[in-house]
């Protein structure tokens, strides 16, 4: 596990996004690369995102993040369909037990339910269990636990460690 630490404004989440292809189109990269195991992760050559091999992303505000037209299952099946899942009844077997594995207390609930009838730890293990869906090797977390009252901070950063230590991820 590897934190990146900084000021407000000094290019700590621009940097995870640089990392995910997912920077915006005002933001030029000069130089540099990105290596992931030895190999150079090529720079998008448009403006369109551009997926990074083994590399899945947790972001800061899920409310923000998740598509609030969508219910969770539709949120778990694209990303698990863009991965290469198959078939409704794989797909919804498949994001049941990522939303278990994430510690949903209530999957089959939580698959009918759209991002603002979850609370807010709710939707960070939904964004946890969207980043484990493509089984990364590393999973980017860009401050997971912002906006999120003490006893949920720590409820997530446990999730986190148990799930780096099980999948033997970079965190």
């Amino acid at each position: 596990a590897l934190g990146l630490v900084g000021e407000s404004g000094s290019g700590k989440s621009l940097t995870l996004r640089a990392l995910m292809g997912l920077l915006p189109p005002t933001v030029t990269v000069r130089s540099g690369e990105i290596r992931m195991n030895g190999e150079v992760i090529p720079r998008s050559t448009s403006r369109r995102p551009r997926a990074t091999p083994g590399a899945a992303m947790v972001f800061q505000e899920p409310l923000g993040a998740l598509n609030p037209l969508l219910r969770v299952r539709d949120l778990l099946g694209d990303v698990l369909r863009a991965g290469g899942q198959r078939g409704r009844k794989a797909k919804e077997e498949r994001a049941l037990s990522l939303l278990r594995e994430v510690g949903i207390v209530d999957p089959p609930a939580a698959m009918r339910a759209y991002p603002h009838q979850l609370s807010g730890g709710q939707r960070q293990r939904v964004m946890i269990a969207m980043a484990l869906a493509s089984e990364p090797r590393v999973l980017l977390c860009d401050e997971p636990t912002t906006a999120l009252d003490v006893t949920v901070q720590q409820r997530i950063l446990r999730l986190l460690r148990r799930i780096r230590e099980e999948h033997d991820m970079s965190l």
